[in-house]
This record gives C-alpha cells, sequence and structure tokens, in this order.
C-alpha cells in the first residue's frame, strides 16, 4: 500500500474525503489530545515537504477550554 504522501489527489479524496494538501499550503495545521502525536505529525509532513506544515502546542485540551 502506498504511503498517504505518495496518494494520487483523487485517492487522497476517496480516502479521507478532504483534499489533499498541496506542499506549498501555507496552513497545514496538527493537533491531537495532549500535543506529542500533533508535534510528531508535524514532524513527519516536514520531512515530506510540507512546508507550511505546523502544530497547534496547545492541543484539543486547550481549544476544549477556551471554547467551553
Amino acid at each position: 500500500m502506498a504511503g498517504v504522501s505518495e496518494l494520487e489527489p483523487a485517492a487522497f479524496q476517496a480516502l479521507y474525503s478532504a483534499e489533499k494538501p498541496k506542499l506549498e499550503d501555507e496552513h497545514l495545521a496538527f493537533f491531537c489530545q495532549m500535543g506529542k502525536r500533533g508535534l510528531q505529525a508535524m514532524q513527519v509532513a516536514g520531512s515530506l515537504g510540507y512546508t507550511g506544515a505546523r502544530n497547534y502546542a496547545g492541543a484539543y485540551r486547550e481549544w476544549l477550554e477556551k471554547e467551553g
């Protein structure tokens, strides 16, 4: 099975119901419950050439507290 970065845009759309981000997209944010997995995802995306990959350091918990 091909890695996510190797998927054609149509296959990515079919699999994830979302448009495949372009390598040069400026706003590609990752987050998770506590912050560690979001950071890891951002690092992987960066290593694949996604120059705009960012991690929401406050994680989902912080966002949820601000929304509540």
